[in-house]
């Protein structure tokens, strides 16, 4: 099973308010993001215009029978 971390997009760029202050939002969306561990695509987008050089593979991870994550590739 593959999972997006989406705890480590915010974290690489920037942080939360980074995050926020990035989509024109309240801290409380990339606290969401956090919790559900899902960004949608107009969202990826726009970290993508402010962070060029992100590299979206990067931070899906394959999770093992016993729970643990791997970053793929």
């Amino acid at each position: 099973m593959v999972k997006f971390n989406a705890a480590r997009l915010v974290e690489d760029c920037g942080g939360v308010t980074a995050v926020a202050k990035a989509l024109g939002k309240t801290r409380t969306a990339p606290y969401r993001m956090l919790r559900t561990g899902y960004m949608g695509t107009p969202v990826l987008a726009k970290l993508l215009e402010t962070h060029p050089n992100l590299n979206l593979n990067n931070y899906f991870e394959e999770v093992t029978a016993n729970g643990h994550t791997h970053q793929q590739g």
